[in-house]
């Protein structure tokens, strides 16, 4: 993943601009607000949240303004040009499985399979599954048998139960690169993926597959810390970023969606099967409420919190 940037934008960025970029590890929510109320600028100029946490920022007002005036906003994906935070690629959190247990007919087809809605169950043993409220709770909600059409509001408690049900057969991971060692070396035999680790995996020889049935369209959700004194450098990189060249070129090297509209054309045809964005496989998904997260996601979080402690 930190490849896919540092070709796609931090580099360009760099030769644009004369300005190194500088990743730095992942920035939760929690550290996030924590960061602008101390105003410590130092941790970073630009954060890289999840989608949903995101909203929750900019909700509480922890964000700046994203400025669009340089680059044409009809271009960009509704759902990713928010005004408080831009998502610059669509990730596909779906169902993978090591080939050396499953097959593309045998593997769980739906989140309902994922989450044993079956009795007797028809997939047992441990499961991935990430650890953190936004997507989880998605995945959990299609488990409890919400279908994707009506998956918002989304429904928390059933959500839980379905996470309860199968809590003793949960494995958690927290970074992607864990998603795929967890698969690889089977101390589970399928799980909850993002699409890209997983076509990446599979890429260099390791035994992964997933489908895109029900599968949760986000993305990071790039927010600019509110006061932050690097706000003009800032906005510049959040505009590199949305540029259809660039974001084409984070496709080719993990094959995640672009959201700019332009990006499709300037990406190979034979790699666009896999991304969650092509014409065929957005059908089988669904996009993540950013507005929902915004308005109900300190809850949410805090009873997801309350089961993990449970």
């Amino acid at each position: 993943m930190r490849q896919a940037y540092q070709k796609a934008y931090y580099d360009t960025f760099t030769a644009k601009t004369g300005i190194k970029i500088v990743p730095v590890d992942y920035i939760d929510l929690g550290r996030f607000k924590a960061m602008v109320d101390n105003k410590t600028w130092d941790n970073a100029d630009v954060v890289c949240l999840q989608g949903g946490e995101a909203a929750i920022a900019s909700k509480q007002d922890l964000t700046e303004t994203i400025d669009y005036s340089t680059v044409d906003r009809s271009k960009l994906l509704p759902q990713a040009a928010r005004d408080n935070f831009f998502v610059p690629y669509c990730a596909g959190s779906v169902i993978a499985w090591n080939t050396k247990r499953y097959d593309k007919t045998t593997a769980p087809q739906s989140w309902q399979e994922f989450f044993d809605a079956e009795t007797p169950p028809k997939f047992t043993g441990p499961r991935g599954l990430l650890k953190n409220a936004p997507l989880t709770l998605e995945a959990a909600a299609m488990g409890a048998g919400i279908p994707r059409e009506k998956l918002y509001p989304l429904d928390v408690s059933k959500a839980l139960s379905a996470l309860a049900r199968v809590k003793d057969n949960l494995i958690w991971w927290d970074q992607g690169a864990q998603s795929v060692e967890l698969l690889a070396s089977r101390q589970v035999d399928f799980e909850f993926a993002w699409n890209g680790r997983i076509f990446n995996g599979a890429k260099s020889g390791q035994p992964l597959a997933y489908h895109f049935n029900d599968a949760i369209l986000d993305g990071d959700g790039v927010v600019i810390p509110k006061g932050s004194p690097n706000t003009k450098w800032a906005q510049e990189f959040l505009a590199h970023m949305m540029d259809a060249k660039n974001q084409a070129e984070f496709a080719k090297n993990i094959p995640y969606g672009p959201t700019n509209t332009d990006s499709m054309a300037l990406i190979p045809a034979d790699l666009q099967p896999f991304l969650p964005t092509s014409a065929e496989n957005i059908k089988k998904t669904v996009f993540q409420d950013y507005d929902w997260w915004a308005n109900n996601g300190p809850k949410a979080l805090a009873d997801f919190n309350d089961f993990l402690l449970g």
